[in-house]
């Protein structure tokens, strides 16, 4: 069970007072209203609309209030009654507060002439009180059971009020995601529509046959989608460099032909389509001429990652190693393929080289990327 500097002290209800965005705000007519509403029916001098924080109350309003504190619109909580409605959760009815021993010490007494208190709590959705609707009289005040009533009906106006706030700035951040995201989307849709329009023209000039040109697209923009449908998982945000590799070679992999190694590392989304589509024309070649034609070949991929001093980059190595295939001197060269990846390798301000030795093709690729993990 919480004491009582416990509940006033709580994190989550001071995180859920603050994310009303009340605290140390204007004054408004809107909650003015009803202070004075308050005053005029129960026939008291003063009216607040007090939010307790860790050390003060704050009034959001007030009706009544001598100078200072009808100018400050707060009070150490050595002044506050509205403590204890915070933290009993509970109204606080005080009818004579020099004789009451629940709040005879308080200095409200003193400062601020507190004789009669009656205060009901401002209770959140979540459950939080996050402060108190009170009304104060300068004399002891018998309080009735109406009374009580028209306060907590008014104390639900000030909530829904509240309420209504806080689910327009909701909507409102919601919209401006959403307005993030959609800018976001045609970044995406226009990125993409322009790697497969640069596909197409390559394609088409490289291809013999109207037919080839078909199958290496196609395979290409199923490559792609692969990449994208992995980025999708993660919101669009970062890709695993592993996850990429499984995504081409997850087959071959289990049959033992393929061994990754190197550390787990996230790249952003436009660096890893890239990366994408280069594990794609190198897995596409082992499998047609290289060591993945051969029941016997065997690719080691391995990568290092150096962290860049003094950025937040990294110098991603990567070695592709291929053996048990045919031998490259009867192999097709890759042609078209080592093309593509040399200029991709060039959009990521990278290094590239192939070496077909006659054990297998080795290919090397160094470039800089943001590495997120």
């Amino acid at each position: 069970m919480q004491s009582p500097a416990d509940e006033l002290q709580d994190s989550g209800r001071l995180a859920a007072l603050a994310e009303t965005g009340l605290l140390d705000s204007a004054a408004e007519e809107t909650f003015d209203r009803l202070t004075r509403m308050v005053s005029k029916l129960l026939g008291v001098p003063v009216a607040l609309v007090s939010l307790v924080d860790d050390d003060r109350q704050f009034f959001k309003s007030q009706h009544g209030l001598q100078e200072p504190y009808s100018t400050s619109r707060e009070t150490p909580l050595s002044h506050s009654f509205c403590q204890h409605v915070v933290i009993g959760r509970a109204p606080l009815v005080v009818s004579d507060a020099e004789n009451d021993p629940r709040v005879c010490d308080n200095l409200a007494i003193p400062d601020l002439g507190v004789k009669a208190y009656l205060g009901v709590p401002l209770t959140l959705p979540s459950g939080h009180v996050i402060g108190s609707l009170c009304a104060v009289d300068t004399r002891p005040h018998p309080w009735s059971d109406a009374d009580l009533k028209w306060m907590t009906d008014i104390a639900d106006i000030v909530m829904n009020e509240i309420s209504l706030r806080r689910e327009i700035a909701q909507r409102q951040l919601a919209e401006q995601s959403q307005a993030l995201l959609i800018d976001e989307l045609h970044h995406r849709v226009k990125n993409t529509l322009a790697t497969v329009q640069a596909l197409i023209r390559l394609n088409l000039a490289a291809a013999p046959t109207l037919e080839a040109f078909r199958d290496t697209i196609g395979a290409r923009i199923a490559s792609l989608a692969k990449t994208h449908s992995l980025l999708k998982l993660k919101h669009w945000r970062v890709i695993a460099f592993r996850d990429l590799l499984n995504s081409e070679l997850e087959a071959y992999q289990r049959q033992q032909h393929v061994v990754f190694d190197g550390p787990d590392f996230d790249m952003p989304a436009e660096r890893a389509t890239i990366l994408g589509m280069v594990i794609h024309e190198l897995a596409t070649n082992a499998a047609k001429y290289g060591a993945l034609s051969a029941p016997g070949g065997h690719i080691d991929i391995h990568w290092s990652v150096a962290p860049v001093a003094g950025q937040a980059s990294a110098t991603i190595t990567l070695t592709w190693r291929e053996s048990g295939g045919p031998l490259v001197a009867q192999q097709r060269q890759m042609g078209f393929g080592s093309s593509l990846i040399e200029r991709l390798i060039a959009q990521l301000r990278g290094t590239a080289s192939f070496d077909f030795a006659t054990t297998g093709l080795i290919f090397r690729a160094s470039v800089n990327l943001p590495v997120i993990s």
